[in-house]
């Protein structure tokens, strides 16, 4: 696993768990998680997150829990998902007080995060 794959899954995990007020221990060990069907939907997630470097991963998982009501804990098929992109522009939409065009929401996922190079 790549360390982005291990970062994304203990992203969901912090996240879903905290926001549901259960305890959370962080994953240390990947042995044998390659095999289990919440790879696919992590590398999957990776893939999104390595395309569209502007997307903030915690802001990703932490949107359904902010735009719905529901204390429910959201599994990581539904990030994959294309309501998980209605959700988080919602999100941003609510975070900036502004309403966003699909262009202009396409626009944001596309922008480049700013390096500093010194």
């Amino acid at each position: 696993m790549t360390p982005l794959e291990q970062h994304v899954y203990n992203s969901w995990l912090a996240t879903t768990r905290s926001q549901c007020n259960k305890p959370f221990k962080l994953r240390k060990k990947w042995d044998g998680f390659e095999d289990k069907i919440e790879y696919l939907h992590v590398k999957k997630l990776a893939k999104l997150f390595n395309r569209y470097d502007n997307i903030d991963i915690s802001e990703w998982f932490k949107a359904p829990y902010v735009i719905y009501n529901e204390k429910v804990q959201y599994d990581l098929k539904y990030y994959t998902l294309m309501k998980s992109y209605t959700t988080y522009k919602l999100f941003l939409q609510k975070k900036h007080n502004k309403q966003y065009t699909p262009q202009e929401f396409k626009q944001i996922l596309n922008k480049k995060k700013l390096t500093n190079t010194k």
